[in-house]
C-alpha cells in the first residue's frame, strides 16, 4: 500500500470513526494530495447506447443479494447464450459503439457464470475494437487465467471488507474477506487490469468495512483506478428498507482511498444514491480528491466549471482510459 506519509494508519482509521463536523481535515488533506498529483481536471463519463450493459444470465441471480435482489439485471440488456452476445457486440461494433459491460447475477458461491462465454469474449476482442469490461465476481486463479486468454480489457470486481457484509448482505455464508483479496489477488497475477469497487454503506447503509476493503486492495495490487460507489435505497431503488449513505460519508471514503493511494485515478461511480441530496454528495466527493466522475447533475457540471475545473466528457464506462 502506498501511504501519503506521514499519514499514519491510525490516522485513516480516526478519520474512518471521525463524526462528520471533524472531516475537515481528512478532506484538506485529500485536496492537497491530489493537487500534488494531478492537474485540476475531472473527467465526465455518461455511458448510454454507445457503451451498454449486458447481463449473461438475464434477470437471474441466485443470490438475490439484500442490497439489490436483482433489480439492477433488469436495467441490462438481457443476453444469455453466446452466439447473441457476439451477433450484439458486432450490431454494437458497427454503429460506433464504445464497448460495453458484460455482467450478470451470481450463482450460489458468488460467482458470474462467465465460463460459456469466454470463447465469445475472445472473439469480440480478435473481430472488434470494443472494450470489454467484465464484472467477475468472485474467481479461482485457473478461472482468472481463462479469463486472462480472452483479452478483455478491464476487469471490475467489488471489494468487501467486513465477512458480516458478506454474510447477511450477500447471503454467502461460507465465504469471506480472504476470498475477495483472493480473487483480486488471481486477477493481478493473470495481469488483468483490474478495477476494484468499493460500495459505501452496503451495510444496511452503515460504515463498516469499507476501510478494510481499501487496505485490502493495498496490501494485494496498486491500483490504476479505483471506483467508489454506494447503496442505493428510498421508494424507486430495489432496497427500500435500507438506508442509503450520507454523502459526506461517501466522501470520506474518496477522501481515505485518496491518501492511500495517492496517484490512482478514483471515480465516484454511477451505483450511488439519487435525490436532492446528489449535488451535495458529488460535490463533496469533488472536495474529497475523485477525478472521475459519472453521470453528474448539470448543476456540478456549472460547478466544475465555475472552479475553472477542464471538463472533458467521454461517452463510456469510467474505467475506460480517459480521452484526453
Amino acid at each position: 500500500m502506498t501511504l501519503s506519509k506521514p499519514v499514519a494508519q491510525a490516522d485513516l482509521h480516526r478519520w474512518f470513526q471521525a463524526p462528520s463536523s471533524e472531516l475537515g481535515a481528512l478532506f484538506k488533506r485529500a485536496h492537497q494530495v491530489t493537487e500534488r498529483h494531478f492537474d485540476r481536471s475531472i473527467h465526465i463519463y455518461i455511458p448510454g447506447d454507445r457503451f451498454p450493459a449486458i447481463s449473461v444470465t438475464g434477470t437471474s441471480c441466485e443470490l438475490n443479494c439484500q442490497h439489490c435482489k436483482g433489480q439492477f439485471l433488469k436495467q441490462m440488456h438481457a443476453i444469455t447464450r453466446p452466439p447473441h452476445l457476439l451477433s450484439f457486440a458486432k450490431t454494437l461494433a458497427a454503429h460506433g459503439g464504445i464497448g460495453c459491460l458484460i455482467s450478470g447475477g451470481c450463482d450460489a458461491q458468488g460467482q458470474v457464470p462467465l465460463l460459456p462465454f469466454l470463447p465469445t469474449l475472445a472473439e469480440i476482442k480478435k473481430t472488434t475494437r470494443l472494450f470489454l469490461n467484465v464484472h467477475t465476481g468472485l474467481l479461482s486463479a485457473d478461472s482468472a487465467q481463462q479469463l486472462a486468454e480472452t483479452g478483455i480489457d478491464c476487469a471490475s470486481v467489488d471489494i468487501v471488507g467486513n465477512d458480516d457484509t458478506i454474510h447477511q448482505i450477500y447471503g454467502l455464508p461460507n465465504r469471506s474477506t480472504v476470498d475477495y483479496a483472493n480473487t483480486l489477488a488471481a486477477l493481478t497475477r493473470a495481469r488483468i487490469p483490474t478495477a476494484p469497487h468499493v460500495c459505501v454503506g452496503l451495510h444496511f447503509g452503515r460504515l463498516a468495512g469499507e476501510l478494510s476493503a481499501l487496505e485490502l486492495i493495498g496490501s494485494t495490487m496498486n491500483p490504476g483506478i479505483l471506483v467508489i460507489i454506494a447503496l442505493m435505497s428510498g421508494p424507486n431503488a430495489s432496497t427500500p428498507h435500507l438506508t442509503s449513505p450520507a454523502g459526506h460519508d461517501i466522501a470520506r471514503v474518496c477522501a481515505l482511498a485518496r491518501i492511500m493511494f495517492p496517484e490512482c485515478e478514483i471515480a465516484l461511480g454511477c451505483m450511488r444514491p439519487r435525490g436532492s441530496a446528489r449535488r451535495e454528495m458529488e460535490r463533496l466527493a469533488i472536495a474529497a480528491g475523485i477525478t472521475r466522475l459519472v453521470l453528474p447533475t448539470q448543476a456540478t457540471i456549472d460547478y466544475l466549471r465555475e472552479q475553472r475545473y477542464t471538463v472533458t466528457v467521454d461517452k463510456s464506462c469510467c474505467v475506460v482510459p480517459a480521452v484526453k
